[in-house]
């Protein structure tokens, strides 16, 4: 086993009944468990589908394991901040919800982690997504790229390992986006100087149902929206740099 520091690995789970004890455990047996002085946060919002009994479940199971609820259904955009907040390790680890990402892929970012701050686990060499999605990311990253003057594979991709000390200011700044969060979270780390590696990771086909963090039927508005929030965010990242706040 490489040696590593202790992480805080976070998951944020919404409506993910039918793959959430698969995901979790296999996250908490892959990075967790072989990594002493590790933490698990799994932060549910507002499920509705038997996700929260399920954990109620299984969390007392897994070591180092903390189930973060709230009353009400925050939104993905403040339910990500607060629970990158609730993580206390150094280093973070986040992937989604879905099974769409190995748990295993953790150590590809580990790899590279001393040489940044932030490494991002790109799929696009080898998405199993639907073609619609596989054309709509390429040309999402394409503009991005253009409008902001960086290069990104996949810069929405929601399996990354980052440092808590590099990204805990960004989540003081008001963000934009509802959806696509993770295009603007990088953008506004690379800003405050973050400096960000992307590595190939495996991606695996949804075994259960539709998306449920972006389902088809949000994809124009969530691409609309980033394409209108280019502007105002270009500018706020401009500020950030010249030292004013975000």
């Amino acid at each position: 086993m490489r040696a590593i520091e202790p992480v805080s690995a976070l998951i944020l789970v919404h409506n993910e009944a039918e793959v959430i004890e698969e995901v979790a455990r296999g996250i908490h047996r892959e990075v967790v468990a072989r990594i002493p002085g590790s933490e698990f946060v799994v932060a549910e919002d507002g499920s509705t589908d038997g996700t929260k009994e399920i954990l109620a479940r299984i969390v007392p199971e897994m070591p180092g394991t903390r189930l973060v609820q709230g009353t009400e259904r925050k939104g993905y955009t403040r339910a990500y901040k607060d629970a990158l907040r609730e993580c206390r390790r150094d280093l973070i680890f986040f992937s989604d919800s879905s099974g769409k990402h190995d748990p295993a892929d953790f150590w590809r970012l580990a790899d590279r982690i001393g040489e940044c701050d932030m490494v991002i686990g790109s799929k696009a060499g080898a998405r199993r997504d639907p073609l619609y999605r596989i054309v709509i990311s390429r040309v999402f990253n394409c503009i991005v790229s253009r409008a902001f003057g960086c290069r990104f594979r996949d810069i929405n991709s929601g399996f990354r390992l980052m440092r808590r000390s590099a990204v805990l200011p960004v989540l003081d700044e008001e963000w934009y986006m509802r959806h696509l969060i993770n295009f603007e979270f990088t953008l506004r780390a690379a800003a405050r100087g973050c400096r960000i590696l992307e590595v190939p990771v495996t991606h695996r086909p949804r075994a259960h149902g539709p998306s449920r963090g972006l389902p088809p039927g949000k994809i124009p508005e969530a691409v609309i929206m980033a394409l209108r929030t280019i502007p105002a965010l270009r500018r706020d990242l401009r500020r950030t740099r010249r030292g004013g706040k975000g």
